[in-house]
């Protein structure tokens, strides 16, 4: 498959021939892809595809593998391993954030607490942490919220509260499991709005895995589909939708037939 080449100079993330095996199954197989600084690729694939192993490999959160990750053309293995959680520095002092799939909340923490925990973690300034609670919890609609408990949040709240304890950082890098899964689509919609404002506003990096058509369409500048540990498809948002790679095509329709084995 022929390489598309991002057109920005600055590359943020560069992945270079990464494998992950789980219990002898390699389960994704020399990846190699780049992120430019500033810019949200999108990552797409069947279930089970390898989306979130990839996600938690650039975290940090998983080190089980081979080949290269590098952030700002530092290795991530060279990343303190006491330095871990959600959020935290690395190299080249960047600031990283991940987002969970369900919103990754602590069950025992009130909203305010949930957002705070990174802030504390990286040792901001306790004067300025309300501050930045506030505004945070102000983007993403929460204003209000800071002494519910998670289980007194709705699906989607509880997303809108993990974002904003991403967003409090400021981070350069941001890492989106799946946001908007389980939502109804005006609720997906409005979480991709804020996912385009995010990047507008920090002017920062993010990889973000979903199933949802509309949300990879409406966040991505470059979109990179997995099939069988390897990629299909790599290139532009626009060429994507085209339909014409036939592993996209078939992806975006849901066909039954086609190179991707439904099983």
């Amino acid at each position: 498959m022929k390489k598309w080449i991002h057109p920005a100079a600055d590359k943020m993330i560069t992945i270079k021939d990464l494998s992950i095996s789980f219990g002898g199954r390699k389960v994704i197989d020399t990846v190699s892809f780049e992120v430019p600084a500033g810019s949200t690729t999108v990552l797409m694939g069947k279930n089970g595809s390898g989306k979130s192993i990839i996600l938690k490999a650039i975290a940090g959160l998983n080190r089980d593998y081979s080949g290269e990750i590098c952030i700002n053309g530092n290795d991530i293995r060279n990343i303190d391993r006491n330095r871990s959680g959600p959020a935290r520095p690395g190299p080249g002092d960047f600031k990283l954030a991940y987002v969970f799939q369900k919103g990754g909340l602590f069950d025992s923490m009130d909203v305010y607490s949930n957002v705070a925990f990174g802030l504390n973690r990286l040792g901001i300034d306790p004067e300025s942490i309300p501050g930045k609670i506030a505004e945070s919890l102000r983007k993403v609609g929460l204003s209000g919220s800071e002494e519910k408990l998670p289980s007194q949040l709705s699906g989607g709240m509880q997303k809108r509260a993990g974002l904003a304890r991403a967003i409090s950082l400021e981070p350069q890098l941001i890492l989106y499991d799946d946001p908007t899964a389980g939502l109804d689509p005006i609720l997906s919609d409005s979480i991709g709005d804020l996912m385009v404002e995010i990047k507008t506003v920090l002017r920062s990096t993010a990889i973000a895995v979903t199933h949802d058509m509309n949300i990879a369409e409406k966040i991505g500048d470059s979109i990179i589909l997995l099939y069988d540990g390897k990629i299909v498809y790599y290139g532009t948002v626009h060429e994507f939708f085209s339909g014409t790679n036939p592993y996209a095509a078939q992806f975006i329709k849901g066909d039954i037939t086609g190179p991707i084995d439904i099983l």
